[in-house]
Formats: C-alpha cells, structure tokens, sequence
C-alpha cells in the first residue's frame, strides 16, 4: 500500500512538471532559427525585365526596378521600402512586399508573399491601398481574391500568363474570387493582366517556394537530422548499456519477446499487412508532399491525424491544429466551424482508429523504426500489464494538455513532437521548442516498444471515442480462440481484452465486437492468431481480414532448400501427381 501511495505522488509531480513544461514548450528551444524577416535580404536590380520578385534561398531579388517604388506590409499597414535590406527587415514588416511601376497607359505590379505569410488566410497579405491599385490575395492555397482599388472585382475577366508562357482567361465570380489554377502555377509565379479606362494593370505575382532536395531544403532538414543523430546514439547507448549489464546472460524480456526474438525470415506474402504498408507509405507521402505533388490542396478537410499544419505542402489540413486551438476554433465564423466538426466527425466514424493505423505520419515513422530493431535483431523492452497502466495515466494528462493549453495561454504545436517531421521533410523551417526533445523520445520509444507514442496519443483516444459506431471492428469467435495469448502479445497497443472476453452482451460466441478505443486495426492480432477465423476484421459487416492457421505457419517456415521433397498430395486414397 505504501508502495502504491508513493507512486501515484510521483506520478502526480510527473504531470504537474509535464503540464508545465507544456505551457513553457515555446520557451524550451530545441532548434532556434533567426527570425525569417531577420535572415532574408531584399535586393533591387535594373536588369530591364519585367518588374517581378525571385527568391533564391533567403535573397528576394526585385527584377527591373528602374524609378520603381517598392512598399511593405507592416503592423500600422502600407510603408515605402526606401532601401535595400542586406542585413534584416524592421521588427514590423509582415512579409509581404509590393512594387509599382507607372509608365504611360501601363501600370506594372509586383508582389510577393514570403513562406510564412501564406497561410489559410488573407487577411495577412492584403495591402488594399492607393498605392498599389491592382492587387490579388492568395486565399486558402486553392484561389485569388482580385482587388482593384480597394475592393473585391467581381463578375471580371482577368488574363493569367503561367510561367511557361500559357495564357488563360479567368472570370471572377461575385466575390471577385478567381478558382482554377494549379497550386504548383502559383509557386512558379503568376502573371494577372487587367484592362479598366484605357489603363492596363500588369501584375507579377510571386511566393516563396521551397524546392526539395536543395541547399534550402537540406537546411531545413537540419533540425530533423539532428533528431535522427540523438535518437541513433540514444538507441546504442541503451544497447550497449545492456549488453554490460547483462553480458552474456539473456537480456529480460516480457510478453512481447517471444515473438521479438524469432530471427528467421518470414516470407513475403502480399496481403494486409503489405496493403497496410503501401496506403502507409502513400500517406505519408500525399500528407507531407500532397499538395506539390498534385497541384491542389483539400484545405476544407480537416484530417484527424497528427500532420503539422505548418506544412503548407500537405494535401489537407490538419484537424490536430484545431482540436488542440478550440479557443481559435471557436473565434472562427460559424462555417468553419461546422465545416472543421463536420469533415472530422466525417472521418472518425468512417475510419476512426483506422487513420492512426495506416494514415498517421507519426504512426509510420514508428513502424519504421520497429523494423528497424527487428531487422538489427535487437531486443525491445521489457512490456507487462504495469507498463501499460502507467501509459494509460500519461494519456490522460497528454489530453488535458491538448485540450486545455490553448485556454491558458500556451500552444500544444511547440510541444506537439509533429512539428519536428512534416514541415521539415517539405522544406519548411520551423524553430523547435520542446517538441525537438520529444519527438527524439518518440523515435526512442518507437524503436524499443512498438507505436509507444500511439499509447498516449491524446488525438488517438478522441478518434477512438468513435470505436462503437465506426465502420471498421474487430471481431472474435470465442469457440475458434484458444486464449493462447498471440494477438495481446502482438498487439502493440496491450489490449488484453482481445482473448479474455469469451462472450458478447447477448451472450453470442461467435462475431464478439472486441473493439476497443485504443484498436488501431493494425491487423497484427490477426496476422499472429493460429486459429482459422478466431480473429476477424470486418468493414460495413464485410470480412476483410480473418486469422488463417496456413498463412500463420508459412510466415515463419524456413525456405525451401533444393534437398526439399514435396511429397504428392493424398486424396481418396490414391495418390495425385
């Protein structure tokens, strides 16, 4: 009793320090990049072309700046940029510029919105003054607000030439919004052409565009690889820790490393784990690369999986940012609210645990690193039933923090372990606070005990508050299960309720619900389960998925050698060549 008592004190001061440390994440630097405005440099040159911006790593070059008058957005609005910034741009500039250049009947725009000022919004990049007359706004990352003198223009064609020279005729609509171009056009510059009392308005419009694989890209990678580097001698570390400790003696193992020390090679058969696998690797892709790799973004789709909103590459947005925001959520205007609560709730009943199960970026680079281990024939910890109660108590307070810390002040993204992932591998740089630390624990965590941090995921538990309704279960025939105890070994969640329950409410013992809040229907209970339909995943009712004693013995057999007979198969009596 006195055993008990002490701990749950420490824990208490466990979550007070976690609590805390949460609120002071921003504060916690684990990656400190300068200020964008403070690392980026304007230059202007009369080179006699067009009046447009480029950008080449941090440089923004304005291009035919002969008698042009370059403005900025600031905080109290619309400046004149009286010179060329090579060291850092005042405290006040919002990172949109401006450049405008009269001649005649023709009047050339040019304007630019640097990476961080290209969010889900406009508000943020509209100059709306005299002195720049003909103005777009990048809105949402899927279209234009066409403005001229100040005001939205509406029912209006507009000419836009892409880069290769194309030449397109849009109409705005009655908001003087202009719909139809591909999301990779706008990175690589736009030209908008409009014709009003003999006056024709040229602007070149210009963001921030990250290439990957470049001098950018890898300086941004800079904070991950760093991650990957401490998590590399972390992991050796304990390993080599262990191996002195122990020495020659067996290192301990629990319920798991049964199954953790099997060295022999499975066999590769394509089914659902390798189906699970490529959706794994097609997400991860389209939720960090999406929008560049098919010219469009879902920004509308708030996808309940941790994919940091940060990323703008990302296909859709991320509903973690939201959920762990309800303070900026409910400062919204009705239809993004219901939209948010409608394509999230959406998604949770369909899917549910699902999407932590094959969508989830943070799930997939676990994975990895478990068949990292696996491959290296390294043990993983020791994991018992106490293991997983201490990880249940740690979800609650991960989901105290991720509702609540919004409310008081702090913000879960610069504790969020997410933000060290996506933005980096797009290209974007991102400053780490204490999520630079935990997403190193994640690795670590994920490489010796598979999908550690799934076990406290406070967005995991919130999807799985759906498990009842969702159209994906996981179902048991308790007169197929010998209660061997394979799918809670397997499960990387430790769901032991999976071979205890041995009847339904009604008291059925075939087709049991044994789907829990905590299933990410992996599938691995299945895969492990030695009995013919013991274990059954089911869509809609339909059978996906069902444990089959053959496929479970051909995973581990050993391979056939050329000394191997195959002796003819017996039916009826006779033998069959």
């Amino acid at each position: 009793m006195k055993n008990k008592t002490i701990g749950k004190i420490l824990f208490a001061v466990f979550a007070v320090a976690l609590c805390a440390a949460a609120y002071f994440a921003a504060d916690l630097a684990f990656f400190q990049y300068d200020d964008p405005l403070e690392r980026a440099t304007l230059s202007i040159v009369n080179d006699g072309s067009d009046l447009s911006f480029t950008y080449e790593n941090d440089a923004i070059t304005l291009h035919g700046g002969k008698d042009v008058t370059v403005y900025a957005l600031t905080t109290d609005g619309t400046a004149v940029v009286s010179d060329t910034y090579t060291e850092s741009f005042p405290s006040d500039f919002l990172g949109s510029f401006a450049a405008v250049q009269s001649d005649g009947n023709v009047t050339q725009i040019a304007k630019t919105d640097m990476e961080y000022t290209q969010g889900y919004s406009a508000s943020a990049n509209l100059f709306l003054s005299e002195e720049v007359p003909f103005e777009v706004a990048y809105v949402d990352r899927d279209h234009f607000t066409v403005y001229f003198e100040s005001k939205p223009l509406a029912n209006t064609d507009i000419t836009v030439t892409l880069a290769d020279g194309t030449e397109k005729t849009f109409t705005t609509d009655e908001n003087g919004d202009l719909t139809g171009l591909d999301l990779n056009d706008v990175r690589n510059g736009l030209r908008f052409t409009y014709n009003a009392n003999n006056q024709t308005y040229i602007l070149n419009y210009q963001v921030e565009a990250d290439t990957i694989f470049t001098t950018r890209w890898l300086s941004a990678m800079l904070p991950f690889g760093i991650i990957i580097l401490i998590s590399v001698v972390c992991i050796a570390l304990d390993v080599l820790l262990r191996k002195l400790l122990y020495k020659k003696e067996k290192l301990p193992v629990g319920k798991t490393g049964i199954m953790a020390r099997d060295k022999r090679k499975k066999r590769l058969t394509f089914g659902f784990p390798a189906v699970r696998w490529i959706i794994m690797i097609l997400s991860f892709a389209l939720l960090i690369f999406g929008s560049r790799l098919t010219g469009t973004v879902f920004s509308n789709i708030q996808m309940p999986v941790f994919a940091c909103p940060y990323n703008l590459d990302q296909l859709t947005s991320a509903g973690c940012y939201y959920l762990s925001n309800l303070d900026v959520l409910f400062a919204e205007g009705w239809q993004e609210i219901l939209a948010f609560f409608g394509t999230f709730i959406v998604c949770a009943i369909l899917l549910g645990r699902v999407l932590c199960g094959f969508v989830c970026p943070l799930g997939f680079v676990q994975d990895v690193a478990h068949e990292a281990r696996q491959a290296l024939h390294i043990e993983g910890i020791s994991l018992n039933e106490r293991l997983y109660a201490v990880l249940r108590m740690v979800k609650w307070v991960m989901l105290i923090i991720f509702l609540g810390i919004g409310f008081v002040g702090g913000s879960f993204c610069d504790f969020c372990p997410a933000m060290a992932l996506s933005p980096a591998l797009a290209g974007f740089k991102l400053s780490l606070g204490l999520g630079g630390f935990l997403m190193v624990i994640v690795l670590v965590s994920g490489f010796f005990k598979r999908r550690c941090f799934c076990n406290i995921c406070p967005l995991g538990f919130i999807l799985g508050l759906t498990h009842k309704i969702s159209l994906f279960k996981l179902k048991k025939d308790a007169v197929a299960c010998t209660e061997c105890g394979a799918c809670y070994e397997a499960c990387p969640m430790g769901i032991k309720s999976i071979f205890t329950v041995r009847e339904g409410k009604k008291g059925e013992l075939q087709k049991i619900d044994v789907t829990t809040a905590d299933c990410i229907l992996c599938g691995e209970c299945v895969r492990r389960c030695p009995e013919n339909d013991a274990l059954t995943i089911t869509f809609c009712g339909k059978k996906v998925y069902n444990a089959d004693r053959m496929k479970f013995m051909k995973q581990y057999a050993p391979p056939k050698t050329k000394y191997d007979i195959e002796l003819p198969e017996i039916t009826g009596g006779k033998h069959h060549e």
